[in-house]
C-alpha cells in the first residue's frame, strides 16, 4: 500500500498534478521529503540499473523517439524523485512533443529540487513562451539571471538569459 505522498509523487510525475499551490507543494515536500527515501530504495535497483535505465532514456532522446523516452524518464523520476538528471529529461521530451504545460510541471519540479539553478528558471521561459505567456517567461528570465549572479560558471547561460529578455521587452514595446 502506497502513503498518500507517494501517491502523489506517482501522480505528479505521470504528468496529473493535482498540487496547484505553494502551500500545496510546501506540504508535499514535507510528507515524502522526511525521510528522504525513494521508489528506488525499495527495489533491487542498484545505481547502475538506474544508470543504465537513465542511458535507454537518453539514447531514445537522441534517436528524436520522445514518447518511448518519456515513459523512461517518467519512471526514473518516480524511482528518485530527488535526480535533477531525469526530470531534465522528462520536461526535454515533453517539450519536444510541443507539450509545454507537461514540460513545466517537470522543470519546475526542477526548480523546487534546487532553487538557486538557474538552468530551470531558463527551461520554463523557453515553455512559457512557446505558450503565448510572455509575462510568465519574463519572471522566469529574471529569475533565471538573478540566480546566475556573477557566478562564472553561469556567464553563457546569463547572456542567454539576458538576450531572451531584451528581445521580449523590445517585441513586448513593439506592440
Amino acid at each position: 500500500m502506497q502513503d498518500n505522498a507517494s501517491a502523489e509523487t506517482a501522480e505528479a510525475a505521470a504528468g496529473g498534478f493535482p498540487i496547484e499551490t505553494a502551500e500545496e507543494w510546501r506540504n508535499f515536500f514535507e510528507k515524502f521529503g522526511a525521510n528522504g527515501r525513494t521508489y528506488q530504495d525499495f527495489t533491487q535497483l542498484t545505481p547502475e540499473s538506474m544508470e543504465a535505465i537513465y542511458m535507454v532514456a537518453y539514447n531514445l532522446y537522441n534517436g528524436a523517439k520522445y514518447d518511448e523516452a518519456e515513459k523512461v524518464f517518467r519512471l526514473l523520476s518516480m524511482l528518485n524523485h530527488f535526480e535533477k538528471r531525469y526530470w531534465t529529461g522528462l520536461g526535454a521530451c515533453r517539450e519536444m512533443q510541443k507539450k509545454y504545460d507537461d514540460a513545466l510541471k517537470a522543470f519546475g519540479f526542477l526548480v523546487l529540487l534546487d532553487m538557486e539553478d538557474p538552468m530551470p528558471q531558463l527551461l520554463c521561459a523557453k515553455c512559457f513562451m512557446a505558450l503565448g505567456k510572455v509575462d510568465d517567461a519574463m519572471g522566469a528570465l529574471v529569475a533565471c539571471i538573478h540566480y546566475c549572479g556573477a557566478k562564472p560558471e553561469h556567464a553563457d547561460l546569463k547572456q542567454q538569459a539576458e538576450g531572451l529578455l531584451e528581445l521580449m521587452n523590445k517585441a513586448k514595446g513593439n506592440n
